[in-house]
């Protein structure tokens, strides 16, 4: 009689500790790990400048709003907060997620000096 092999008992998945994500593997053989995410949204942060409801605002009336957040938080965390918004609606809501990376851009190109 041949040898048989045993089966590989299946692994459950990793639970990773709160505000953190378990991330794909890099190779084959290595292992997963427990990563920092970007975390849950504040609500109302940018929304008490006047930047909510953003696909019925003109272009003007959300710059200055954000202008405003700006003043409050800094341009990169500003620009944050809008990466994180256009990164969680890119799927469930693509028309407000394209407005979030354009004002993001927006941001870059106005007060962080790059292009």
């Amino acid at each position: 009689m041949a040898p048989t092999r045993k089966a590989k008992a299946a692994k459950a998945p990793r639970v990773c500790p709160p505000g953190t994500i378990l991330k794909k593997r890099a190779t084959r053989k290595s292992p997963r790990v427990c990563a920092p995410g970007i975390g849950p949204l504040k609500k109302g942060e940018l929304g008490q400048f006047g930047y909510h409801k953003v696909t019925s605002l003109s272009k003007t009336t959300r710059h200055k709003a954000l202008g405003k957040a700006i003043k409050k938080y800094g341009a990169l965390s500003t620009f944050r907060k809008l990466n994180a918004l256009y990164v969680y609606t890119r799927k469930s809501s693509p028309s407000s997620s394209t407005l979030f990376y354009r004002d993001r851009n927006w941001i870059r190109t106005h007060y962080m000096g790059k292009k």
